[in-house]
Protein backbone atom coordinates (compact mmCIF):
# COMPACT_ATOMS: atom_id res chain seq x y z
CA UNK A 1 0.00 0.00 0.00
CA UNK A 2 2.92 2.63 0.67
CA UNK A 3 4.33 1.79 -2.29
CA UNK A 4 0.99 2.55 -4.49
CA UNK A 5 0.93 5.69 -2.69
CA UNK A 6 4.35 6.84 -2.93
CA UNK A 7 4.22 6.29 -6.67
CA UNK A 8 1.07 8.42 -7.04
CA UNK A 9 3.11 10.82 -5.04
CA UNK A 10 6.02 10.51 -7.64
CA UNK A 11 3.96 10.89 -10.53
CA UNK A 12 2.58 13.97 -9.36
CA UNK A 13 5.94 15.51 -9.63
CA UNK A 14 7.39 14.06 -12.49
CA UNK A 15 5.40 16.62 -15.07
CA UNK A 16 7.84 15.51 -18.61
CA UNK A 17 6.80 11.57 -18.80
CA UNK A 18 3.02 12.07 -17.40
CA UNK A 19 2.82 15.23 -19.96
CA UNK A 20 4.59 12.92 -22.86
CA UNK A 21 2.00 10.10 -21.72
CA UNK A 22 -1.27 12.50 -21.44
CA UNK A 23 -0.58 14.62 -24.22
CA UNK A 24 -0.29 18.10 -22.23
CA UNK A 25 -3.62 19.85 -23.54
CA UNK A 26 -5.08 22.18 -21.65
CA UNK A 27 -8.75 21.07 -22.04
CA UNK A 28 -11.13 19.41 -20.30
CA UNK A 29 -11.16 15.84 -21.35
CA UNK A 30 -14.30 13.92 -22.60
CA UNK A 31 -13.43 10.27 -21.55
CA UNK A 32 -10.59 8.37 -19.67
CA UNK A 33 -8.63 8.02 -22.88
CA UNK A 34 -8.30 11.53 -24.32
CA UNK A 35 -5.77 14.09 -23.90
CA UNK A 36 -5.29 16.22 -20.76
CA UNK A 37 -2.69 17.83 -18.35
CA UNK A 38 -1.61 17.57 -15.10
CA UNK A 39 -1.72 20.16 -12.58
CA UNK A 40 2.35 20.35 -12.38
CA UNK A 41 2.14 20.88 -16.10
CA UNK A 42 -0.47 23.69 -16.08
CA UNK A 43 1.55 25.71 -13.17
CA UNK A 44 4.69 25.21 -15.39
CA UNK A 45 3.67 26.06 -18.54
CA UNK A 46 1.37 29.28 -17.33
CA UNK A 47 2.92 30.53 -14.62
CA UNK A 48 4.79 33.29 -16.43
CA UNK A 49 1.90 33.70 -18.84
CA UNK A 50 -0.55 35.71 -16.75
CA UNK A 51 -0.44 38.87 -16.01
CA UNK A 52 0.11 39.08 -11.59
CA UNK A 53 -2.95 39.78 -9.68
CA UNK A 54 -5.23 38.16 -12.57
CA UNK A 55 -7.91 35.77 -11.82
CA UNK A 56 -5.74 33.13 -13.95
CA UNK A 57 -2.43 34.11 -11.67
CA UNK A 58 -5.07 33.29 -8.80
CA UNK A 59 -6.45 30.22 -10.27
CA UNK A 60 -2.42 28.42 -10.62
CA UNK A 61 -1.09 29.93 -6.92
CA UNK A 62 -4.84 27.69 -5.88
CA UNK A 63 -3.48 24.66 -8.33
CA UNK A 64 -0.70 25.09 -6.03
CA UNK A 65 -1.92 25.09 -2.85
CA UNK A 66 -3.85 22.05 -4.32
CA UNK A 67 -1.47 20.26 -5.11
CA UNK A 68 1.05 20.90 -1.97
CA UNK A 69 -2.05 19.90 0.00
CA UNK A 70 -2.69 16.40 -1.93
CA UNK A 71 1.16 15.63 -1.16
CA UNK A 72 0.74 16.47 2.31
CA UNK A 73 -2.33 14.01 2.62
CA UNK A 74 -0.20 11.44 1.25
CA UNK A 75 2.48 11.44 3.26
CA UNK A 76 0.43 11.81 6.16
CA UNK A 77 -0.95 8.58 4.78
CA UNK A 78 2.37 6.71 4.60
CA UNK A 79 3.27 8.03 8.06
CA UNK A 80 0.25 6.24 9.46
CA UNK A 81 0.62 3.51 7.59
CA UNK A 82 4.32 2.83 8.86
CA UNK A 83 3.31 3.38 12.42
CA UNK A 84 0.22 1.04 11.87
CA UNK A 85 3.24 -1.26 10.42
CA UNK A 86 5.70 -0.90 13.49
CA UNK A 87 2.82 -1.47 15.79
CA UNK A 88 2.05 -4.92 14.18
CA UNK A 89 5.75 -6.05 14.56
CA UNK A 90 6.78 -4.42 17.65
Amino acid sequence: MTAVILGMTRAFGETLAVRMVIGGIEAMPTSLLSPASTITTTLTTSMAVYAEGSAQDDVLWALGLLLMGMSLIFILIIHLIGRKGAKARG
